[in-house]
């Protein structure tokens, strides 16, 4: 299939690319000898490496501070115990000064040998170009200004890899838009015409769709040294990280979720309210856990006969509980991991009888089934709730399914419909190899012979074509230890039966 570029992302290919060339005439002007140029003989032995995949400027900031700069990145662990900050050139109208960014860890870990991280620093007002300075060379880092328009409550999603699972994404984008959330997600790959579906939905404003970068230094060869096998979960710590600093000054809250993680408001109409009501309730905590409780359920495998409702009305819990998701008050927490945060913050474990999330483990896919359209779900967790007490009303099952009526018969999006996946090839691989490398281990809790857990290690080779790219590197020394930075370049991209669409 021929490579695509989607016209969303190819404004923000454009905007980069103009970045680094502007970059460029800059450091002709502030003229570095080229004597202190990296020999590429030294470059190429560097022991340590930095991927970058993002940078955010903050005008104002509650937590960070005012004229804030966030860089954050994934690295060998070991980079922190031997570089403690980083240093930065930042030029706007009429300055041009020299800035020192502390590294801070975000993984709470080792298990894994590339972890996410952060570099933070004051620097001027409204800057224009942002360089990494490092052993008297310069190098040009794109970087986004926050925006500070009001977006109540975020549901972020971990990035997708080889995704397939149309109906947990169906389910989830219409139960968050019922309630007064707006989704963030980050895709690695994505079947095609879940893409496109997924392209609609944006356009109508329940989701923003965020390419996640596979890791690509540019001087090491695969072969010999493969750094996506060395971070967890496709760096899932990282992407919650940007995308919480995306939303830190427009939110009041962020929320961490999986695909198949259903957050329903039980003590308000809303998320913002329920989430109010915690916060006031407990006006010191930084984030709530809400526990994670499975549930079994029903739906149609065929997408010309789907049904948002059919999925709520067949939820059973199934008794067990999972580790939990987190949600945080972005103006008190600043990086986080999967689960909860390296620093130590005050939390709120928030009890399953007051409310918890609805995990949509095991769904039986059908190609028909039986409905009691008068049946509704049931809050059954595993401990401590009242199982008179419905999920969900049955209004609101009704206005989520009447809202994904109207856009499943939008021309736009039915006409993919068709092409979703009956069979989900992708994920039981995928869900196969997790087993065989980590889970199997971490549930007997046996250390020896578990590796880092990712779809790296997963062989869909029959199925899948890899796109990514990236752009930019730096390398330089300081306190004689050389390091390799690498800058992500914005990539989008879809899966199909053939490979991947670009």
């Amino acid at each position: 299939m021929l490579p695509r570029i989607i016209p969303s992302i190819l404004s923000v290919v454009f905007f980069f690319s103009f970045l680094f060339f502007v970059a460029a005439l800059l450091l002709q002007f502030v003229r570095l000898d080229p004597d202190d140029l990296e020999n590429q003989e030294v470059f190429h032995s560097a022991p340590y490496d930095v991927f970058v995949y993002s940078a955010f400027y903050y005008n104002t900031s509650k937590s960070l501070g005012d004229s804030s700069m966030v860089i954050l990145a994934t690295a060998d662990f070991e980079v922190l115990e031997h570089v403690k900050q980083l240093e930065l050139l930042v030029i706007n109208d009429t300055n041009r000064v020299m800035a020192v960014a502390e590294l801070e860890r975000v993984t709470i870990h080792d298990a894994c040998k590339w972890i996410a991280m952060t570099a933070t620093a004051e620097v001027v007002l409204n800057p224009s170009l942002l360089f990494v300075s490092l052993g008297g060379n310069h190098a040009a880092i794109p970087f986004e200004v926050v925006s500070t328009d009001p977006v109540p409550v975020v549901m972020c999603i971990s990035p997708l890899f080889a995704a397939e699972n149309w109906q947990n994404l169906l389910v989830s984008l219409h139960v968050y838009k019922r309630f007064g959330a707006h989704a963030h997600l980050y895709i690695r790959s994505v079947v095609s015409p879940m893409f496109e579906i997924l392209r609609v939905y944006e356009m109508e404003g329940y989701v923003t769709l965020k390419p996640w970068n596979r890791i690509n230094l540019l001087n090491r060869d695969e072969r010999d040294f493969n750094p996506n096998l060395n971070v967890e979960f496709r760096s899932q710590a990282a992407a919650q990280t940007d995308c919480l600093l995306r939303y830190k000054e427009s939110a009041e809250f962020v929320a961490f979720v999986d695909l198949d993680d259903l957050i329903i408001p039980r003590m308000a109409n809303n998320y913002v309210n329920e989430f109010r009501f915690l916060a006031a309730e407990n006006p010191t905590v930084a984030y709530f856990t809400y526990s994670k409780e499975n549930t079994r359920t029903r739906a149609y495998k065929r997408a010309n006969v789907f049904s948002i409702e059919h999925v709520l009305r067949s939820i059973q819990f199934e008794q067990a509980t999972e580790t939990g998701k987190m949600i945080a008050i972005p103006s008190k927490v600043n990086n986080t991991w999967i689960h909860w945060t390296h620093k130590s913050l005050k939390k709120l474990d928030v009890e399953a009888s007051f409310n918890s999330i609805t995990h949509l483990k095991h769904i039986d896919m059908l190609d028909g089934m039986g409905v009691d359209h008068e049946r509704v779900p049931q809050y059954n967790p595993t401990t401590g709730a009242d199982a008179e007490k419905p999920l969900i009303s049955n209004k609101n099952i009704k206005m989520i399914e009447k809202d994904f009526n109207r856009m499943s018969w939008k021309s736009s999006i039915r006409r993919h419909l068709r092409s979703l996946p009956i069979n989900m090839t992708y994920s039981k691989m995928i869900s196969d190899c997790y087993k065989e490398s980590y889970y199997t281990f971490h549930s007997a809790n046996e250390n020896h012979g578990m590796l880092c857990p990712g779809p790296e290690r997963c062989d869909i080779s029959a199925h899948k074509t890899r796109c990514w790219n990236s752009v930019g590197e730096y390398h330089s020394t300081r306190d004689g230890k050389l390091i390799n930075i690498h800058f992500a370049e914005n990539s989008d991209f879809a899966l199909n039966d053939d490979g991947c669409q670009v």
